[in-house]
């Protein structure tokens, strides 16, 4: 595996967020303008080479969605022999209202196979050139159910978040002050080692992917909108991302419906509404599905609608702009 080079190394240029900010703005006020609630996508991941951007761009317009937080997805980085590329950066170049850049994913196999090499390559490039925020780091995955219905079994990575790729991890995003997202299944042994990082690294920013989608519900006796709530008030560092199933979704190895949200909603936004800009949107959309961008999307909105008025501009963008840009809009 060759060192940490990005994929142009004279092409790449830093992001600069707030030069970027007036077009995120004036793209987020026309949308505004047809009438729709605008959309942050903050976690996202492609294959450069089977995204039809031109396509992509053109069904955000019609979703509503301001920015896509994208990365390349690690596997196709492990692929050209690489542990970072700087693509990121240059889609949201070619389309500066449409994408926020996002440092890679912490996937299989780059993370998994290849973790500290890995982070040396974004300690190297994620201050340098600007990124605004990390990628969605697995520290325990379950198969998608794509993987599933395909046969592809390789997802189920288990990473011990207290073990020392977990606290490098966590050092850098204290030293950077960049969030990063994490993908940790919900279940009652993982909880404990996950609440011991967030007592030890009290400045760094973690957004914990995929609200209240449990797949094996016998394992996940613990967690739920108390627990949670309790959390978020002990832990002002903790956001979660709403990416997660719609109501009938059902994940084939349980033969249980993972998206626990449907079934408890009222609980849940009242723990939204005490807990204000700490829930994301997040479509969650991935390389294998960079043209179902349509689906999605709707689907999100069916979630948007689901909460009450107060909460559903905050939800849909309101809460990733704080984050990105410190401010509220």
């Amino acid at each position: 595996m060759d060192g940490p080079q990005p994929r142009q190394e004279q092409a790449r240029l830093p992001f600069d967020r707030m030069q970027a900010r007036a077009g995120y703005l004036q793209r987020l006020r026309s949308i505004q303008q047809r009438g729709l609630i605008p959309l942050i996508d903050v976690e996202s991941s492609y294959n450069p080479h089977k995204l039809d951007v031109a396509a992509f761009v053109s069904d955000m317009d019609t979703v509503g969605m301001i920015m896509c937080a994208s990365a390349e997805q690690p596997s196709n980085l492990v692929n050209k022999g690489q542990l970072w590329s700087d693509h990121s950066l240059e889609l949201q170049r070619a389309y500066p209202t449409h994408f926020i850049p996002v440092g890679n994913g912490g996937g299989h196999p780059a993370w998994s196979e290849h973790g500290s090499a890995f982070l040396d390559a974004a300690e190297q490039f994620l201050v340098a050139d600007g990124y605004p925020m990390m990628g969605e780091f697995e520290f325990h995955h379950y198969p998608s159910p794509r993987q599933v219905q395909r046969g592809d079994m390789h997802r189920d990575v288990q990473i011990a978040i207290d073990g020392p790729l977990g606290h490098r991890l966590f050092a850098l995003a204290e030293k950077t002050g960049l969030p990063f997202q994490l993908h940790y299944e919900i279940e009652d042994v993982l909880l404990p080692p996950l609440e011991s990082m967030l007592q030890q690294y009290p400045k760094a920013t973690v957004i914990w992917c995929h609200f209240d989608q449990i797949r094996y519900s016998a394992r996940s006796t613990l967690y739920g909108p108390s627990m949670l709530a309790q959390w978020l008030q002990r832990y002002p560092q903790l956001y979660v991302d709403t990416a997660m199933g719609h109501a009938g979704s059902v994940y084939e190895l349980s033969g249980e419906r993972h998206s626990r949200y449907w079934t408890r909603k009222s609980e849940w936004h009242e723990v939204m509404a005490a807990h204000p800009y700490r829930f994301l949107a997040a479509l969650d959309i991935g390389g294998d599905r960079t043209d179902s961008l349509l689906l999605w999307g709707r689907r999100r909105r069916e979630f948007i609608q689901s909460l009450p008025d107060a909460l559903r501009e905050r939800v849909a963008y309101k809460a990733a702009w704080k984050l990105i840009y410190h401010e509220e809009i």
